[in-house]
């Protein structure tokens, strides 16, 4: 949130957390953030086709409320391990209006897909491509889909958006990736949940890549 506010006064940041997280949410309101609350849909006691979802909430899911929430023209899809580096706002939107990209890639600097230009982690979505086709292979007024767990949620929308013609890297464009699989953050909870669904995740893309193809 420091960094963020450093870097410039034109994003406001939205925290997505579930609903019962008390000690999560009193952080995110100290640091700054607007926060956005999803409550937990529980089985409805006899009823095998009522929803569940498993706590906490999956990136996912919360990417689609910070969508249904909100209004801003654009949206950055990232988590709370990251530095926003001076100017990477600007030159996402340069880019964006440049190349008429709808999908923009920030630089993570860790991730050897995104440096070369071929990929992002964090990515920068045009609302009204969301509106009109949707950031997923879900059509439009979908951001992610919430059949993946936590990983290749990025994979989805980057590769969706080379397939229609609007994803622009913006290498200029630092939001630094603090993950402890780089050596600059340190391994917890939250690191190993994102990790243990990595195959069902990855099978699912796959899936989802053969029938969008």
């Amino acid at each position: 949130m420091r960094s963020l506010t450093a870097s410039t006064g034109l994003a406001t940041a939205y925290a997505v957390c579930d609903a019962d997280e008390a000690d999560v949410i009193e952080a995110w309101r100290a640091a700054g953030a607007t926060v956005l609350t999803r409550e937990v849909d529980w089985p409805i006691e006899g009823d095998a086709d009522s929803p569940v979802v498993a706590r906490p909430g999956s990136f996912a899911q919360k990417a689609n409320l910070a969508y249904q929430a909100t209004t801003e023209p654009w949206l950055l899809l990232v988590g709370s391990d990251v530095k926003f580096h001076p100017g990477w706002f600007d030159h996402a939107l340069h880019v964006a209006d440049v190349l008429e990209g709808s999908v923009v890639g920030t630089n993570d600097l860790a991730n050897q897909r995104v440096m070369k230009g071929e990929h992002a982690t964090h990515v920068l979505i045009r609302r009204s491509y969301i509106d009109e086709v949707g950031a997923s292979w879900d059509g439009p007024k979908v951001v992610a889909h919430e059949g993946y767990r936590h990983n290749f949620v990025d994979d989805e929308i980057v590769l969706a958006a080379k397939q229609r013609g609007v994803f622009q890297p913006a290498l200029g464009s630092v939001v630094e990736h603090l993950h402890p699989i780089f050596g600059k953050g340190e391994n917890d909870d939250v690191y190993e949940l994102g990790r243990s669904f990595a195959e069902q995740d990855r099978a699912l893309f796959q899936q989802r890549l053969k029938a969008n193809s």
